[in-house]
């Protein structure tokens, strides 16, 4: 609400059109006034002089916000302020940098190495820019170590973002020309990363930690991308220690986003207790309108719910778009091997591509499972008195009007495996093919390590 400096009590009717504009005027001047206040104050540079100079006075008062903004690789105003010098081919860079920011060395060695990068970049030669961008970010690093505060850390994740874009671009470049290379910029870009979280990480400076989290998960996006995922396990066992900033001091983005590829990663190496804990905070933690980030976490967590013997209700897949799910889940609760079978055949390529085909074809063992408790039931209710009892001969019978063609040996054999796994409580009687089961118990639920203990960072 704006009210006038001289409020306007009685107005003399023919008057009033007059007052009314007048007022219009005033509210129209108050809000770009306030809106003045309130908006971040834009950095026009024209040339590159002009840039260096923002620069060095950045870097005289610490303004980290300044700092951070010319050090964005997307920035318009430093992108427009090297391309003025580009057609200059008599300017030194690297000696307007030592004149502009020459006191505050090492900055002139960084803001040259960064102007290089701007350039590259404005001109699309991205393998260049990247090197160059590299070259910035090992001499930023060299003065972040020596310094008592975190002022610049803000700078430095705007580094890091375009060391990761720029090599990103670089090699979709690379392909698209049929170049071969023996290794990718994406993993130097990991390397680099890894130099800014050393440094991050390892200090007594716990300012300089609050960003260790958004390094850790950005690290893990390129080894995933490069299906490096043995180099994830290090990372992990970082965050564990306690040395590492508390997990609940970092924002609930990067914390679902550091549980989701955890659990992913656990699901990758079948570790399906620690998969379930970390999918489900991360999915409990995003927001509630993120659905797309929420149907990503579903399409990971559902899979190890199955493996659990847990279903998810109707509802929940047609809210989040998830009907290749539809017939996995009447196949399991029915026992029927062909519905799944078809079902896995179907959506084939859709799984290969989430990385959950091979998990999913595990529920076979819980289909055929409850398809042998049907079998077992029915033997029961038939025959009383060896209500313990199944034959194998009946189960072969259930199993082929399946669709599944095998042998009695062959469904011995499946019997066998799941009593190995602890699916069925019991033992086979070779000679006569029975199956002797547990007079209590004999279906125990399914677990996958549960007794460990709860993971405590991800209780709240």
């Amino acid at each position: 609400r704006y009210e006038p400096i001289c409020p306007i009590y009685h107005v003399v009717p023919d008057r009033a059109p007059v007052c009314m504009r007048v007022l219009k005027i005033y509210f129209r001047a108050s809000r770009r006034f306030h809106r003045s206040r309130t908006r971040p104050p834009r950095t026009k540079m024209a040339s590159l002089g002009q840039y260096l100079d923002a620069a060095a006075h950045a870097v005289s008062v610490k303004d980290s916000a300044t700092l951070a903004l010319l050090f964005d690789v997307d920035s318009v105003h430093a992108l427009g302020a090297v391309r003025s010098a580009l057609g200059d081919r008599g300017m030194n860079v690297g000696e307007l940098c030592e004149e502009k920011v020459g006191a505050y060395a090492p900055w002139d060695e960084i803001f040259a190495s960064h102007c290089q990068c701007l350039g590259a970049n404005a001109e699309g030669r991205y393998d260049d820019a990247f090197v160059a961008m590299q070259a910035t970010i090992a001499a930023f690093v060299k003065d972040f170590r020596a310094q008592d505060t975190a002022w610049s850390l803000d700078a430095l994740m705007n580094l890091v973002r375009g060391a990761v874009a720029l090599a990103t671009c670089a090699d979709d470049e690379a392909e698209r020309a049929g170049r071969q290379r023996k290794d990718s910029r994406l993993g130097d870009a990991g390397a680099a990363l890894m130099l800014v979280y050393r440094n991050t990480a390892n200090t007594s400076v716990w300012e300089k930690k609050s960003q260790c989290l958004f390094l850790v998960i950005s690290l893990f996006k390129i080894y995933f991308k490069l299906n490096t995922l043995h180099l994830c396990k290090n990372l992990i066992n970082a965050v564990n220690l306690p040395t590492f900033p508390t997990f609940d001091t970092f924002p609930v983005a990067q914390r679902v986003t550091y549980a989701f590829y955890v659990g992913r990663l656990a699901v990758f190496d079948d570790d399906f207790g620690v998969a379930e804990q970390h999918l489900e905070y991360a999915f409990r933690h995003c927001r509630g309108d993120s659905r797309r980030n929420k149907t990503l976490i579903l399409r990971y967590l559902l899979p190890v719910k199955l493996l659990m013997g847990k279903m998810p209700t109707t509802g929940l897949l047609q809210k989040y778009g998830l009907g290749e799910y539809v017939d996995v889940v009447s196949a399991m609760k029915s026992g029927n091997v062909r519905m799944l079978n078809d079902a896995l055949k179907t959506h084939q390529i859709s799984f290969i591509r989430q990385g959950t085909f091979l998990v999913l074809e595990k529920l076979r063992n819980i289909v055929l499972r409850t398809l042998f408790r049907k079998v077992h039931a029915f033997s029961a209710e038939k025959n009383p008195a060896k209500g313990n009892q199944v034959n194998l001969h009946m189960f072969l019978a259930a199993l082929k009007w399946c669709g599944c063609d095998m042998d009695i040996d062959e469904v011995e054999m499946i019997v066998a495996n799941l009593i190995f796994k602890k699916f069925v409580k019991g033992y086979i009687s070779h000679k006569s093919r029975v199956v002797v089961l547990a007079k209590a118990g004999a279906f125990p639920a399914i677990s996958y390590d549960d007794d460990r203990p709860k993971i405590a960072y991800l209780q709240n």
